[in-house]
C-alpha cells in the first residue's frame, strides 16, 4: 500500500508539472508568483528524485519496522490461593 501511496503521489507531482509547463499559465504571474512558481518546480524536481529512491527503499524498511528480533521467555509462576475453611 505505501508503494501505491508513493507511486500516486508522484504521478500527482507529474501532471502538476506538465500543467504548469503550459506556457499560458505564465503570461497571469506577478514577477513574485514567476519566482515562487520555479521554486516549486524545481522542489517538486528534487521530489521526484526523492520519490524514484523511496519507492526502493521505503516499503523495505517498513516491513523490517515489523520483523520480531528479539525473543524473550520470561519465568511465569502461578499461586493458587486455597481457603482454610472448606
Amino acid at each position: 500500500e505505501l508503494r501505491d501511496l508513493l507511486l500516486g503521489l508522484k504521478a500527482r507531482i507529474e501532471q502538476r508539472e506538465k500543467r504548469v509547463e503550459d506556457g499560458q499559465l505564465a503570461f497571469s504571474f506577478t514577477d513574485d508568483e514567476k519566482k515562487q512558481l520555479e521554486a516549486d518546480r524545481k522542489s517538486w524536481k528534487r521530489r521526484l528524485t526523492e520519490l524514484e529512491k523511496e519507492l526502493i527503499t521505503e516499503p523495505d524498511r517498513v516491513r523490517r519496522g515489523y520483523e520480531v528480533h528479539a525473543q524473550r521467555i520470561e519465568p511465569v509462576g502461578v499461586v493458587y490461593l486455597w481457603p482454610v475453611s472448606g
